[in-house]
């Protein structure tokens, strides 16, 4: 419903047909008979002969993440970070968050890190 709502906002936009004619080409595997009558309204023929989309590696890459900072398994913060930092510079990230300092009154045991994930530190 929303990819229906945001491409009745601009039906004519090249964008938003791209993504009609890739949401219809998705659910024929398990709606085939809806799929090849919408395929049809959008001015094609024979879904099931066209070849499955592919991804663009590029745009799935992304320049920030959303770290969670967690003390003794319990989620205190999250906070954007760039992606691809090291252990080091992700542990830097959670020690500096005011909302994880507050739950560190004891000296740290054991510091878990799930790159690009999460920092979880137990006290």
């Amino acid at each position: 419903m929303e990819l229906v709502n945001e491409l009745s906002k601009s039906p004519d936009d090249p964008a938003a047909r791209f993504a009609a004619e890739t949401a219809v080409s998705l659910i024929q595997p398990y709606a085939p008979h809806i799929a090849e009558e919408l395929w049809e309204h959008l001015g094609h023929e024979r879904l099931w002969k066209t070849p499955w989309p592919v991804a663009d590696e590029r745009l799935l890459q992304h320049d920030t993440i959303e770290l969670v900072l967690q003390v003794n398994g319990k989620v205190r913060d999250r906070v954007k970070v760039p992606a691809g930092l090291s252990e080091a510079e992700l542990v830097e990230h959670a020690r500096a968050s005011e909302k994880v300092r507050a739950y560190l009154n004891g000296e740290e045991q054991r510091v878990v890190v799930v790159p690009d994930k999460l920092v979880n530190i137990v006290v």
